[in-house]
């Protein structure tokens, strides 16, 4: 294993640390880390909601909001179609709670069933265009269905679409589209489905507000030597949607030929210290000009006391959000940081909004492998704390199932555990009993349906052991045929449920994209999981003219062909695989957060830990590098004898550390009184309702100094 620790620049770690009053070891590894922007900063350092981006910078929400406020007015019956995994299960019960909660009497829910295909069908819009139902919300689905869209407008039934997955080139005609990979207008595309229906959920509530459908201007003037500069935003819904800075000369400025006039005219106005906001722009503009400001002042007073009487200047320096532009903070910047506290403290339904469901967020995020970074930290980080402290009443019983009350759920937890466990009921062709554990409003019925989709987790792990039986014979064969390239397999005999997991196995222990495809009816059905820089979906279109459906992301996507054409698909991959590149495999490397020295390696290295929680994918848990620790005793552990446990001494203290499959290392590379240098990550051990702190190995060699001084070693 390659050990690879990047140089960083000082000056960069010092102006992070000055800035962002940070101790220089985490300043330097959020530069290593490659985190040096103001606006990624804010992810690693704050967990306040407000620093999420804002529901209405997806461009078609006003839409879903004025649609949904019209079939609520109008009785309208609604259906949530979802998907069967965990995001598709937690993003459908977020979505009904959410539309009952709206006022929306006559919400129905369907989730794939049995052998029922992936995304929205046309069977299932007719049925209910004949139920006499007018409007469908796909969730976690939708992006592809096209045809199944525009038969529904055939019908007279509307469609809103919320997916996440990666849009085809032609995109179904909805009467919104909620996807931040459509369109360039939300800054981030890391966002899952359950977070896009908590996304609606807030966007719902502030359309409850009179914030909804307003235009405000905020207007901020100051005087130079010979000149007025007005700034000035634009705000819609609440967010900036354009600004302007003007130097206006008294005397010579006329409003009509400014820039400023499709800010001012027909607007509300609203200033910081009116009268004086008043004299300057009347001043900048020509005294015969009327301008009719609302004044901030009174209301930051009432709601934030600290603040009355500072002027926009003296509040800069301590503006936490103002802080996080990459350019100094202006007053109109801090005007606007003012505006958004106001409106939280003014309007708190709209934080409740999404913090009544951000541990579905959460779980949803982690388990579906959405990146942890930008806004998903914080809505991790925040969905863990509600899940550890006031758990929505299915994840109770879920977590009460599992044995998990009063020990801490973090990011593995919910990967390892939960996770697979909601995952399963999908799996197993049941997933509306996991929707309706996270729905049901009856104690009793969730404690039965916690067991019984952790009874179906128990059957999955049978039936995944299984088909990993079935394919593994015939997995060099595949390679041979496919150039070492890919593995792709055909077996019938396979459970649908877990293609995707055998698929996700051999592209992890072959390091090449893998297929495995089974049958249901007449009906061919596959999952694709990526390596090496292969781009699941990218592929799937070269077979567009054979598959009936396919999508999904990069790494891992699906798809569906009638079993009469899987000659044409094997013929087509013939042709395709001489223009298929992989990245080059590389010895396996571990990147290095921090070398400590001595003195930094003592307990409260946790606490920096925690700093950079929640981990997962492409934020991994920080690797850290110690040398000359003593390998004070050590043995061997596992069912099949294959792991070691350790205890290493360094920095004056001994630490409990395990080394996964490392065994067959002692006595050659792990000597007992011998150095090592070890790159490990700093973790907790939880063993019969006690927590200790344990160093969880990933590589160690000896160090090259095997003197020993016992006085050292405590």
């Amino acid at each position: 294993m390659k050990w690879q620790k990047p140089p960083v620049d000082p000056e960069t770690v010092k102006r992070i640390s000055a800035r962002f009053d940070l101790d220089l070891l985490s300043a330097a590894i959020l530069v290593r880390r490659g985190v040096t922007e103001s606006a990624s900063l804010r992810y690693y350092l704050e967990d306040d909601l407000r620093y999420l981006h804002d529901p209405f910078l997806f461009l078609d929400m006003e839409d879903l909001v004025i649609r949904l406020s019209q079939a609520r007015d109008e009785g309208e019956r609604v259906l949530v179609f979802g998907d069967r995994d965990v995001d598709g299960i937690t993003s459908t019960a977020v979505l009904v709670r959410t539309l009952r909660e709206f006022g929306l009497e006559d919400v129905r829910w369907e989730v794939p069933e049995g052998d029922a295909e992936y995304g929205l069908t046309v069977d299932v819009v007719e049925r209910f265009a004949a139920d006499n139902g007018t409007l469908i919300l796909t969730i976690d689905c939708g992006i592809t269905n096209v045809a199944e869209v525009n038969r529904a407008t055939e019908l007279g039934t509307d469609v809103i679409v919320i997916d996440h997955h990666n849009p085809h080139e032609e995109l179904p005609s909805a009467v919104a589209t909620i996807n931040p990979k459509v369109g360039d207008e939300y800054p981030f595309d890391g966002l899952c489905a359950c977070a896009l229906a908590a996304k609606v959920r807030q966007a719902l509530a502030i359309g409850s507000t009179e914030i909804f459908g307003q235009t405000v201007t905020l207007i901020n003037a100051y005087p130079t030597n010979e000149t007025i500069i007005v700034d000035a935003i634009l705000l819609e819904n609440g967010i900036e949607v354009d600004r302007v800075s003007e130097a206006l000369v008294p005397g010579v400025a006329a409003l009509e030929s400014s820039r400023l006039s499709s800010f001012l005219l027909d607007k509300t106005l609203v200033a910081y210290d009116v009268p004086l906001q008043t004299s300057l722009i009347r001043k900048g503009l020509g005294g015969s000009v009327d301008v009719y400001l609302l004044d901030l002042a009174p209301q930051v007073a009432e709601s934030f006391p600290a603040l009355a009487g500072k002027s926009l200047l003296q509040m800069r320096e301590g503006s936490r959000m103002a802080r996080y532009s990459e350019e100094h903070p202006t007053e109109i910047d801090v005007l606007y940081a003012l505006y958004r506290s106001l409106v939280d403290a003014r309007f708190p339904q709209i934080r409740e909004a999404m913090e009544s469901v951000i541990d579905y967020v959460a779980v949803a995020t982690l388990v579906d492998m959405m990146p942890v970074c930008d806004e998903n930290r914080i809505l991790v980080r925040a969905g863990l704390s509600r899940l550890n402290a006031a758990p929505a009443p299915g994840f109770q019983a879920l977590i009460d199932e599992l044995g998990l009350r009063g020990k801490t759920i973090g990011s593995r937890e919910i990967s390892w555990t939960i996770g697979p466990v909601i995952n399963a009921s999908g799996r197993m062709g049941t997933p509306s009993r996991a929707v309706q554990l996270l729905l049901s409003e009856d104690s009793a019925e969730r404690t039965e349906l916690a067991a019984e989709i952790h009874g179906l987790n128990r059957r999955r792990r049978q039936v995944g052991d299984d088909a990993w039986k079935a394919v593994l014979p015939r997995v060099d064969e595949s390679m041979q045929n496919l150039g070492g390239k890919l593995i792709a397999m055909y077996e019938p005999g396979v459970h649908r449920g877990v293609t995707g997991i055998v698929a996700g196995r051999l592209s992890k222990r072959y390091n090449v994209p893998a297929a495995v495809i089974t049958s249901v009816g007449d009906t061919a059905i596959g999952s694709i999981r990526s390596a090496r820089g292969f781009v699941a979906t990218d592929f799937l279109a070269r077979f567009e003219d054979i598959l009936e459906k396919w999508g999904g992301h990069d790494q891992a996507a699906g798809f569906n062909l009638p079993e009469e054409r899987l000659d044409q698909f094997w013929s087509r991959l013939d042709s395709v695989l001489p223009e298929l590149r992989l990245d080059a495999e590389t010895e396996q490397e571990v990147r290095i957060d921090a070398e400590l020295p001595s003195k930094y390696l003592n307990p409260s290295l946790e606490d920096l830990v925690r700093r950079f929680e929640p981990f997962g994918q492409g934020s991994p848990p920080l690797q850290f590098l110690a040398r000359n620790m003593v390998v004070d005793d050590m043995q061997v552990i596992g069912k099949d004898s294959s792991h070691l446990r350790l205890r290493l001494a360094g920095g004056g203290y001994k630490w409990p550390a395990v080394f996964w499959g490392a065994a067959e290392r002692a006595g050659s590379t792990i000597i007992a009184g011998n150095r090592v240098d070890v790159v490990f990550e700093f973790t907790r051990n939880v063993y019969q309702g006690n927590e200790t702190i344990q160093l969880v190995l990933t590589d160690l060699r000896p160090s090259a100094n095997q003197i020993v001084d016992e006085s050292s070693i405590e």
